[in-house]
Formats: structure tokens, C-alpha cells, sequence
């Protein structure tokens, strides 16, 4: 008879294989922990992921939509819809609250770890940065300033995981104004209309 499964039982497996990673570092992450952090049978853990590196990957993927989460509410509230999920995540990358919810510092540094030490999670990662990078081209974002936006991202949550770079209030903000002046969509490209403005309370229509 098949181990059962619940429909959390997933879940549980990336929140413990998380704090496992957190608390350990990603090298202590096995099989055998996981099943005693989750407290599932072994026979629940392979019905959800065949291998340690499935895990891996499932915990990117899932890092991943937490960030696309957030910046596709904030993309829902950019009046100018074309790079508005790239406008979006900047201004998530640089709240820094949002930020390290999304991202704690510590599961960051043990990914960057996976990532190079695994061909088949680093490969998983391009085809996500592909991704994006495909995204914002097809609204309206020219390709070399997509990928620019998207690698100085990358660095600069690295950077803050890592600590290796200390910027002022001011710099921040020169930082993020400069990313966000780049993530407008290409002049005259206009393929699709801007979403109409709310109109501010008490105004009249």
C-alpha cells in the first residue's frame, strides 16, 4: 500500500528542508534529516521529490515565487503596465523588511552554495533568469537594459546576504532611481495602453 500523503505534507518538507538549511548549512541537508524535521515517513518525502537536488530546485522555485508574488501585487497598482513587474521588483529589493522575508539572509548564502556546487540547479536558474529576462523584452524593455537590470538585482541582494557592501541612504536611492529610470518601456514602442489612474478620493469625476 502507497505511503499517504496530505495535501500539506509538501509544504512541510520545504519548511523543514528551509530551517534545516538555515540552521545547518546546505551540506547537512539529507534525506534522513529532513524526514526528522518534517516527521514524515520516507515513503511521503519520494512521493513529492525524487532526489536531494529536487529539494534544492523545489526550494529555489518556491524563494522564487515568493518574490514574483509580492512584485506582481505591487505591478498591479503600476499605472503603466508594460516593466511594471521589473519596476515592482526593484522597489521590493530595496524594502529592506520585504526583502528579508522573502529572502532571509542565511537561505540565500546556503543556495549560492547549491548553486555551485550542482550543474543541474545552476542550469535551472538560467532558465529562470531566461525567463525574466524574456518577460521584460516582450514588454517593451530593451534586451540589454533587462539583463542589466536584473544582474545588478541579483548583486545587489547577494551583496546585502553577504554584507560586502555598505551603501548610504543616498546611494541607495541614486541606485534605485537609476534602475527604475531604466525599467521604462522603450519610447514609441507602446504595444499595449496604460492602465487608467484610480481617481484620488473626492475627486470629481
Amino acid at each position: 500500500m502507497p505511503a499517504r500523503t496530505y495535501p500539506s505534507a509538501r509544504e512541510r518538507i520545504l519548511d523543514a528542508a528551509e530551517r534545516l538549511v538555515v540552521s545547518r548549512g546546505v551540506n547537512s541537508l539529507t534525506v534522513e534529516a529532513v524526514l526528522t524535521e518534517a516527521k514524515i515517513s520516507k515513503g511521503g518525502f519520494f512521493h513529492h521529490f525524487a532526489t536531494k537536488d529536487a529539494l534544492l530546485t523545489a526550494i529555489i522555485d518556491r524563494l522564487s515565487k515568493r518574490v514574483n508574488d509580492d512584485a506582481a501585487e505591487r505591478a498591479a497598482r503600476d499605472p503603466e503596465p508594460r516593466g511594471a513587474r521589473l519596476r515592482a521588483q526593484i522597489a521590493l529589493a530595496f524594502d529592506a523588511e520585504k526583502r528579508d522575508s522573502a529572502a532571509p539572509r542565511a537561505l540565500l548564502l546556503a543556495l549560492i552554495e547549491a548553486v555551485g556546487a550542482q550543474p543541474e540547479i545552476a542550469r535551472h536558474v538560467c532558465k529562470l533568469n531566461a525567463e525574466s529576462f524574456a518577460r521584460d523584452v516582450a514588454e517593451d524593455i530593451p534586451e540589454g537594459r533587462a539583463i542589466a537590470i536584473q544582474l545588478a538585482l541579483d548583486g545587489f541582494w547577494f551583496s546585502q546576504a553577504l554584507g560586502t557592501t555598505a551603501l548610504t541612504e543616498g546611494q541607495m536611492q541614486a541606485l534605485r532611481d537609476a534602475l527604475s529610470a531604466l525599467a521604462q518601456p522603450e519610447a514609441g514602442a507602446g504595444r499595449r495602453p496604460s492602465r487608467p489612474r484610480a481617481p484620488r478620493k473626492g475627486s470629481r469625476s
